[in-house]
């Protein structure tokens, strides 16, 4: 499917080349009556080359938006003996009004022939849109403990995250996060945690996305190193109820090896 669709957007381009005529986004519709001029490759697009339909991601819909996500992730990490291997199933519930955000994700995972609930964190973000191109948006959160261990309380998170899009079809993204640990020290001292991340994306068609990413996060134990991760995200819209996306991830801060696969599936309720 995909190079039937290179075959029909490169034909009408060589045609049009060949006639002296200009088409930079390669849609087969000339600049000169192109009311669209970066459209992203590969998408449909009607007689005035514009898109015949467009991308949203989840966190960008309309008013009254009700989505369950369901997850699979998987990761290795050589130098956790007791979590060398880790599955985690997970459920999050995203629901959109008036341009506020709320969520709430929950997970549990088995590892080493131990199992149970890693913390719930419910969140809340409030969208900004001062521009077409740029949006950003703010918020809080609570890390509940239901993750059984010593010590483990309620935490609180503040987050802001950013997004710009220089032409429909790429965008350039970024974020920052502080948490307030709260969790009693047991065995070691403990820290509040700052994390931040940018990347950035392009929209191969009207259902396609790709982005990567680089992030640097504490950990809420001092005396551990500071992660740095590269990583790698495909989502792809199946229709408009269903969608998904798939997160390649690898620490890259020493020899060791920190890999992690996560599976999304999500449903727009409405």
């Amino acid at each position: 499917m995909m190079t039937r669709k290179l075959l029909i957007a490169l034909v009408p381009t060589l045609f049009l080349h060949a006639q002296g005529t200009s088409d930079q986004d390669m849609d087969g519709v000339p600049d000169s009556i192109d009311q669209c001029q970066d459209t992203p490759f590969l998408s449909e697009v009607d007689s005035s080359g514009c898109p015949t339909k467009a991308l949203i991601f989840p966190q960008e819909r309309h008013n009254g938006s009700l989505d369950i996500v369901l997850g699979y992730g998987y990761s290795h990490d050589e130098e956790n003996i007791e979590r060398e291997e880790q599955h985690v199933s997970r459920l999050q519930i995203n629901y959109i009004y008036n341009d506020w955000i709320y969520s709430a994700n929950t997970a549990y995972y088995s590892a080493s022939g131990k199992r149970g609930m890693l913390d719930t964190i419910i969140k809340v973000k409030k969208r900004f849109k001062p521009t077409e191109n740029f949006k950003f948006s703010v918020g809080a959160g609570l890390k509940l403990p239901t993750y059984d261990f010593n010590g483990n309380r309620t935490d609180y998170a503040l987050y802001t995250s950013a997004i710009y899009y220089p032409v429909s079809s790429l965008s350039f993204f970024g974020g920052v996060n502080y948490t307030f640990i709260e969790d009693k020290e047991v065995n070691e001292p403990l820290q509040n945690v700052t994390a931040f991340y940018l990347g950035s994306g392009y929209f191969f068609d009207r259902d396609l996305y790709m982005n990567l990413s680089y992030s640097y996060n504490d950990t809420k134990f001092s005396d551990y190193h500071i992660v740095h991760t590269l990583s790698s995200t495909l989502f792809y819209q199946l229709n408009e109820k269903w969608y998904s996306s798939l997160t390649f991830s690898r620490e890259i801060d020493d020899d060791e090896v920190h890999n992690t696969i996560n599976l999304r599936v999500g449903y727009r309720l409405w």
